[in-house]
């Protein structure tokens, strides 16, 4: 059964628009203005460095959105009026794509280099942070690489910076493997434990922006 707008979107809800730059996809902070039909919706002029960003009438963009616990949905949407009413300017877009979802089982671990601060819990109070490195990264977990050992089953902080933005889950380690002949000594998986949906939202969504890109190039 195809998805619909009207279904999926609500007036006030958080969107991306993303813009094809050739190399790379740009990505800015949007909301609907307004739900027209199945397929035509309003959604508010986005602001890229401070100023409004010029998309042409006829351009086509993708429209990206998650919806709580159900994960990520995207369509591509065709520009087909940009309008100002009331001082609000927005931009008319037509659906022309199926509605696409991705499920957060649907979403492999990320290969990506991030620092990482690993913040030790014990009974409640942080011991010590642990500088590490990201093998990769998912909404449901994490992998880095480190000098120190830590326990299976020990509670962590784990702070890291994601387009821009500090992220804080807490996790539980499930696993810490030495790894011979490296600096780094220990591989360390850890499972998310305790994190709200709008931050693993934005882990899930900066796994599929950075997705999207090594589709782009082909990678895989």
């Amino acid at each position: 059964m195809e998805k619909k707008i009207t279904t999926l979107l609500n007036i006030g809800d958080n969107i991306e628009i993303e813009v094809d730059k050739g190399n790379s996809f740009l990505n800015m902070k949007s909301n609907v203005v307004k739900v027209i039909s199945d397929r035509m919706i309003a959604v508010s002029t986005p602001i890229h460095n401070g100023k409004i960003y010029p998309i042409s009438i006829g351009s086509n963009i993708n429209i990206v959105f998650s919806k709580d616990s159900k994960g990520i949905f995207y369509f591509i949407g065709e520009v087909m009026e940009r309008k100002k009413e009331d001082n609000i300017r927005f931009l008319i877009v037509k659906k022309n794509s199926d509605i696409r979802h991705f499920q957060r089982r649907d979403f492999y671990r990320l290969n990506i280099l991030l620092n990482i601060d690993i913040h030790v819990i014990e009974n409640g109070e942080y011991v010590k942070t642990i500088p590490s490195i990201s093998k990769d990264v998912s909404g449901g977990g994490i992998r880095i690489i480190t000098k120190e050992k830590l326990e299976k089953h020990t509670t962590v902080k784990c702070s890291m910076i994601l387009d821009g933005e500090l992220i804080e889950p807490i996790g539980e380690i499930i696993r810490c493997n030495p790894v011979p002949e490296s600096i780094l000594k220990y591989d360390i998986g850890i499972s998310f434990t305790a994190i709200d949906e709008s931050t693993r939202s934005k882990i899930i969504s900066f796994v599929f922006k950075n997705q999207r890109k090594i589709i782009k190039k082909g990678l895989i």
